[in-house]
């Protein structure tokens, strides 16, 4: 029996089988080597179908809020926002979590500044519905509270003496520390940060395993006695040392706006791990310089910085001008609407409104002033004059917020013709200007560096695992 001829396959099949097996097909002419004489190497092949690998998710940041974030022209909207950029910093997400009644005031609609909801992942509304991008109340208290608002505003219009008190250090009601609580559980976050210590006794109701916090934009128990002693109204809830200390005797982790209050309250908090956060340390660019001295006065409005212009214009700027009348004043912010049409009509003075780009301000030829009588939380505009290289003269208050670590770098005066003697020496020496201006820009930065709070963070959470 012959044997059968074994047929030859054509070249094409030759190579779609050979590269199919992953063997690169001959092109030559001739017989071609296949699959069946060759033989094959073994090759893993990959897996089309494996999804790609994903990264980690970030711990996250409860943050507990009573009050409205709707405005960024005060000083504890500006300072939240410097706190916001530390933690994500930090590498963690945040989730705003709003109490349900007094995070309204007095109205039944609120709504977050951009500049907050870009730096947050979620927000949490118990009892309300996002419409748009406002917050609407379905609580029957919010709305009878505001038509009682609309009565007392009515009536102080109309000439009455009526003073409208906000919910700023008012405890939060046991009803919504826990509703707050427990929409918390609902998600457990890593850290669970109260915003002020007045929302701390809805840290002990949440019963997931979270790391307590507090963000101390003023030490509540000593806002009253300062505002009294700056001859300013008290239109919140005055509280004493020990019940605060009640607030945040939960916490792990306390931050402050102000070094010296950390101070204040580390003997009372031997537990808890204390930070202090400087204010933010933007990135400004190139510096218009001005081509003459002047003096600026950088502000948004709250009490403090009302009654520091006001002093200012009444008791230094006229003596000021008496021996150089060609100075101006500068004044930025939104603090200049608080000035009469009198105040604004002095000679020299230049109501500059929102200012967007702050560099316009800068340089060693702009005097900033910061002529603080009473304060509480830190000086913001004080960080702002030496980052934007400016010589600055301030009281010594205006200090207080930062500790020590900004005293030789501002020009301090205890008393009106003290600060009228050193910003007119700063005006007529401007070798005096430039190295000042040279010394903030070059070392401002580094002193209100947020590596200390960040550390806090991530050693906590690592702590944790």
């Amino acid at each position: 029996m012959r044997a059968r001829k074994r047929s030859k396959p054509s070249p094409l099949c030759a190579a779609v089988s050979a590269e199919a097996c992953g063997i690169p097909a001959r092109r030559e002419v001739g017989w071609p080597q296949t699959c069946i004489d060759a033989p094959i190497p073994f090759q893993r092949l990959p897996m089309t179908d494996t999804p790609a690998p994903t990264a980690a998710p970030r711990p996250v940041m409860d943050i507990l809020v009573q009050r409205q974030l709707d405005n960024m022209a005060t000083g504890n909207g500006a300072y939240l926002e410097t706190f916001l950029r530390m933690v994500r910093a930090a590498g963690m997400d945040v989730r705003l979590v709003f109490a349900p009644f007094q995070s309204f005031g007095n109205r039944p609609w609120a709504s977050v500044h951009p500049r907050i909801g870009a730096l947050v992942k979620d927000i949490a509304w118990p009892g309300a519905v996002k419409i748009g991008s406002r917050f609407w109340s379905f609580s029957p208290r919010i709305w009878a509270r505001f038509a009682a608002r609309l009565l007392k505003e009515a009536y102080r219009r109309a000439g009455g003496k009526l003073i409208i008190p906000s919910y700023l250090g008012r405890e939060i009601s046991p009803l919504e520390a826990r509703i707050v609580a427990r929409k918390c559980d609902e998600q457990t976050a890593d850290i669970t940060l109260a915003e002020y210590s007045s929302m701390g006794p809805a840290l002990k109701l949440i019963r997931a395993q979270t790391i307590h916090a507090c963000l101390m934009h003023d030490l509540l128990s000593d806002r009253a006695a300062r505002f009294s002693g700056g001859g300013q109204v008290i239109d919140f809830d005055e509280t004493s040392l020990e019940t605060e200390l009640g607030w945040l005797s939960s916490c792990n982790l306390v931050f402050f706006a102000s070094a010296n209050e950390l101070e204040t309250l580390r003997p009372h908090l031997p537990a808890a791990r204390l930070a202090w956060v400087a204010p933010d340390a933007p990135e400004y660019g190139a510096i218009a310089e001005s081509p003459a001295p002047r003096i600026v006065f950088i502000g948004t409005v709250h009490g403090g910085n009302t009654e520091a212009l006001n002093h200012f214009l009444a008791d230094v700027w006229p003596g000021i001008r008496a021996e150089e009348p060609a100075l101006e004043l500068h004044i930025a912010g939104s603090i200049g609407k608080t000035l009469t049409p009198q105040q604004a009509a002095l000679p020299g003075v230049k109501l500059l409104g929102r200012v967007d780009h702050l560099e316009s301000l800068g340089g060693a030829n702009s005097i900033g002033i910061a002529p603080t009588r009473f304060a509480t939380g830190v000086s913001i505009k004080v960080a702002e004059y030496l980052l934007l290289g400016m010589p600055c003269a301030a009281y010594p208050l205006a200090l207080e917020g930062f500790g020590p670590i900004l005293d030789d770098l501002v020009v301090v005066a205890d008393a009106p013709e003290a600060l009228k003697a050193e910003i007119l020496s700063l005006a007529r020496d401007p070798a005096r200007r430039a190295a000042l201006s040279a010394k903030a820009r070059a070392e401002a930065r580094q002193r209100l560096s947020h590596a200390e709070p960040i550390r806090a963070i991530r050693e906590e959470l690592a702590a944790r695992k």
